[in-house]
């Protein structure tokens, strides 16, 4: 009979693994760090949610345009320089990499708001993606090579929430920001810039001051670990380890890259089809989302995290993917309840859900990727992470919801039955792909 080799009782021969330069306390203070650097990506990626009316009214632009604008634009960039980064971050330091591309992305952001075309607002959300792939491929390996494997996954779920808090702080600074500024516009350099154009301004630029952030920890290193082996680490030996592991690779990362066309179709439409259907203000659009964002991610992010990391160590190694699955499966449909009864309390339930349980499970599903990827891999792993998850979620979330829209309901004021559409297939879907590749992750685990 053999004795199992992920129970209790191999827990505490684990608590010893950090890096040689590294503790408890100095992990948790980089976590902190990645945490502000993420809250800031999330404002600047997504404040343009709230402002689709008045920027599709300024540039004379459809639904699918803005789609294009919200998501292609954004993520092709955001996904493709993930994996060009991912490959940086597996060999340079990953300090470096953060603080270029949040200079970057932060004066993109600043400088869309200054767009006069809709070229020019494609090439600015496309700066805006470049800039932003840095963090999180270089944010997960730095994590995985920080933390020992069983207490992965709540350091991970914190930058999760993080993000949720910027989606949050981006719903009510763009809701609240608009009003403000229609009201007493900003005078000095910004004067004559219309509202919207004023909102992406203020937001983007404080990033360049938070960027030397990324100096204020330490990368981490383990003597005792041999030289990276440079074939070991060739992008022929990553993309040779998916091809050995396909219904493995294939359903973690498709599978969540689909439960994202769920989740961010729902996010960038709802604040539109709040104000367009329901005829809610701006202000209380924003503070709606925020709150749901917040509530909803902050308290499932974390819960989620602590709970699989118990479990992980109490022998339930899958409880990711067991809550993914689970999550994918029942919370569609009651999304789509709220959004076929067209009532905003309702749909203020709904959103604060789908983000507690749906919404907080990406950040386990990566810290499970991080566990089983190879260690001279993980940013390009991560990378591939980013690169699915945002092609699928940013670009076809959106883009989908937007054709739906225009060009199979038919009608903009059908845009709730196109939301609901998108939920229905796509969450079911994500369920079956990650089922899928349950006992492969499992296995791969004991290796």
């Amino acid at each position: 009979m053999h004795a199992r080799v992920d129970g209790p009782a191999d827990a505490p021969a684990q608590t010893s693994h950090w890096p040689d330069n590294y503790g408890p306390a100095s992990a948790w203070w980089t976590v902190f760090i990645l945490m502000i650097f993420q809250i800031v990506s999330m404002i600047d990626r997504q404040v343009i949610s709230v402002l689709i009316p008045e920027m599709r009214a300024d540039l004379g632009l459809n639904d699918f345009q803005i789609s294009l604008v919200q998501g292609l634009s954004f993520a092709l960039f955001y996904g493709l320089m993930g994996l060009v980064i991912g490959g940086l971050v597996d060999r340079y330091s990953r300090r470096a990499i953060m603080f270029t591309g949040i200079v970057v992305w932060s004066l993109a952001a600043a400088g869309t708001g200054l767009a006069r075309s809709y070229s020019q607002l494609f090439a600015g959300r496309l700066l805006v993606g470049a800039g932003e792939a840095a963090v999180s491929p270089a944010g997960q390996s730095l994590l995985a090579s920080i933390f020992p494997r069983h207490r992965l996954t709540t350091p991970i779920a914190c930058l999760s929430v993080s993000g949720v808090i910027g989606i949050s702080l981006s719903y009510a600074l763009g809701g609240n920001l608009l009003a403000l500024f229609s009201a007493e516009p900003l005078s000095g350099p910004f004067a004559g810039l219309a509202p919207w154009r004023q909102v992406l301004v203020v937001t983007g630029l404080p990033g360049v001051a938070v960027a030397f952030l990324a100096f204020a920890f330490r990368e981490p290193k383990r003597r005792s670990q041999p030289p990276p082996d440079r074939q070991a680490a060739s992008w022929g030996a990553f993309f040779r380890h998916i091809g050995a592991h396909p219904r493995l690779m294939l359903g973690l990362i498709l599978g969540s890259a689909v439960m994202a066309v769920a989740i961010q179709g729902t996010m960038v439409w709802t604040p539109t089809y709040a104000r367009r259907v329901l005829g809610v203000s701006a202000a209380e659009v924003g503070t709606m989302m925020s709150v749901a964002v917040a509530l909803g991610g902050i308290v499932g992010g974390l819960s989620l995290g602590v709970l699989i990391d118990h479990r992980f160590a109490r022998g339930t190694r899958d409880m990711a993917l067991r809550l993914l699955c689970g999550f994918c499966i029942a919370i569609p449909p009651v999304l789509a309840a709220a959004f076929a009864a067209g009532n905003f309390a309702l749909l203020f339930g709904a959103i604060t859900l789908m983000m507690m349980t749906m919404g907080s499970s990406y950040g386990p599903t990566m810290a499970a990727v991080q566990m089983i990827a190879p260690i001279e891999m993980r940013g390009r792993f991560a990378a591939l992470m980013v690169l699915a998850s945002n092609l699928c979620g940013y670009a076809l979330g959106p883009m989908l919801i937007g054709f739906l829209t225009d060009y199979v309901y038919g009608d903009p004021m059908k845009l709730g039955w196109a939301i609901i559409t998108g939920l229905l297939t796509a969450g079911p879907l994500a369920a079956w792909m990650v089922w899928s590749a349950r006992g492969d992750f499992l296995r791969h685990l004991d290796r």
